[in-house]
């Protein structure tokens, strides 16, 4: 592999691509279809803190008085179809069944991941039943204490419904998508977190541009017919739509551009072991490869986490350049072959033991052309 140039201390991996699923960005409550009472009256909405709503991994999610079959989604589907239906399709609908999150549960099964992929389960692993290893469903987002929590109330709802202020914010998902490293006990459990994040979306978010405008979160992962597909890095278009690739000459060498043009947070974001790919190569000469990683490298903290030591990732708005000598690549006067690749896992391409039955990484952009085909940098 040829280094070539690289923006920002960008590093050239010849090992790939991240891991644990990232089971989805945008955790939000659009309110179930909407609500309760037969009054037509909106209500007026409730000061519950958004914040207690979750326990962030530290304990099973409570509930409170609430029935069995009010837990599980398909009491939702009859009436609520095409929320159901996107719902299950999403990955909150499979954040305890996806490949990805279950190999890396098989190599560390704690109690604290359980509580946020299963988070009705009530113990461990053995505890999660048909319903919760429903994910995060309708009653994790929806139900408190026996009451439908919502945005609004509909007239005619047979929900006793509470109407709560900040539902759509990015607070309430940070819940679930911002936390820090936990510290686990010898015991294999979790009572704490250090003070480095491990998962920092919505402090991305907040960070950026878009961060007092209308609908945060869900103002593109509820951006769907019923509000509840929740897209992200897995669902199909949502990458292309967030990062675009330029590519230019400048002499004797190509350099191509990455702007995050659609994302209100950082990419890549959410799990760990998330990165980006951008490769350069003549097909000719593939052992010449260029390649820069794009996110996060850690190291370990005197706290028994882990801290950032370099953070590539590219933030809301902001354009990324590298710059590639193109005789480092090799080859003859061949077209230049760039794709950029999100991986999720940190095993590109898994050996047959270790593949968790679902793609670990999908190819973003791609462009081939001529050095001599592509316009001169501004």
């Amino acid at each position: 592999m040829t280094a070539g140039r690289s923006g920002q201390g960008d590093r050239h991996l010849a090992t790939k691509l991240p891991a644990i699923a990232a089971f989805a960005l945008g955790a939000w409550a659009v309110a179930l279809g909407a609500n309760a009472a037969d009054t037509g009256d909106e209500g007026s909405p409730q000061s519950r803190e958004i914040g207690s709503l979750f326990t962030r991994g530290l304990a099973p999610l409570d509930l409170g008085r609430t029935l069995t079959a009010d837990q599980d989604a398909q009491t939702c589907r009859d009436c609520h179809t095409a929320i159901w239906e996107e719902w299950q399709q999403s990955q909150h609908g499979q954040a305890w069944t996806n490949g990805i999150f279950q190999r890396e549960f098989r190599t560390q099964p704690l109690d604290w991941c359980v509580r946020c992929h299963a988070p009705l389960a009530v113990g461990g692993a053995d505890s999660v039943g048909p319903i919760p290893a429903q994910g995060v469903s309708c009653a994790v987002c929806h139900i408190r204490d026996g009451k439908m929590l919502a945005s609004s109330k509909r007239a005619g709802s047979p929900h006793d419904t509470e109407v709560v202020a900040g539902l759509e914010t990015a607070e309430y998902c940070g819940g679930c998508h911002q936390f820090n490293f936990p510290i686990v006990t010898p015991e294999k459990q979790v009572n704490a977190y250090t003070s480095h994040p491990m998962q920092d979306t919505v402090a991305e978010f907040h960070a950026g541009a878009r961060s007092g405008q209308a609908g945060q979160c869900m103002g593109c992962h509820g951006n769907t017919p019923a509000g509840h597909r929740f897209p992200g890095a897995h669902a199909e278009g949502v990458l292309e739509h967030a990062l675009s690739m330029t590519v230019c000459k400048a002499g004797s060498e190509v350099e191509v551009a990455l702007t995050n043009r659609g994302a209100g947070h950082n990419v890549p974001t959410g799990d760990l072991h998330r990165h980006l790919l951008l490769r350069v190569w003549k097909s000719t000469a593939p052992e010449r490869l260029y390649e820069a990683r794009i996110g996060r490298l850690f190291e370990a903290a005197p706290d028994g986490g882990k801290v950032v030591s370099e953070d590539t990732s590219i933030r809301p708005s902001e354009t990324r350049r590298w710059r590639v000598p193109v005789r480092a690549l090799g080859g003859g006067a061949e077209p230049i072959n760039m794709d950029l690749r999100y991986v999720y896992t940190v095993d590109e391409r898994p050996l047959a033991a270790n593949d968790p039955g679902e793609p670990t990484a999908v190819v973003v952009l791609a462009k081939r052309a001529a050095l001599a085909e592509l316009e001169r940098c501004p």
